[in-house]
């Protein structure tokens, strides 16, 4: 019981920093463009990069979010595929993997 409780206090730590992270992003791809269209372009190219960054982060915030319900509702470390247990050493790596290592190479 207090190593789930210290997973789930590491999830939500790792859950409240990708929010920073996205919140961060949106702030800064919300700000007006120069009006030089030379910038423009190359604003929009800088752009890029972090649109993928916060696509990135808003996957794994699921994917957290995901595992602290499974954790809440007993079901975490069981594969979502076959029902057996995700070992230990993939859930130490992957805190949120949801298949064992045996269903992801199906």
């Amino acid at each position: 019981m207090e190593e789930l409780n210290k997973i789930k206090k590491t999830l939500e730590d790792k859950l409240a920093e990708l929010t920073n992270r996205v919140n961060s992003i949106e702030t800064e791809l919300s700000q007006p463009n120069d009006d030089d269209s030379s910038e423009d372009a190359s604003e929009s190219q800088a752009d890029e990069p972090m649109e993928a960054v916060e696509e990135m982060s808003l996957e794994e915030i699921k994917k957290i979010k995901t595992a602290l319900i499974k954790i809440d509702n007993g079901s975490y470390g069981k594969c979502g595929e076959c029902g057996k247990q995700i070992s230990d050493k993939r859930l130490e790596a992957l805190p949120y993997a949801i298949k064992c290592l045996s269903c992801i190479d199906e």
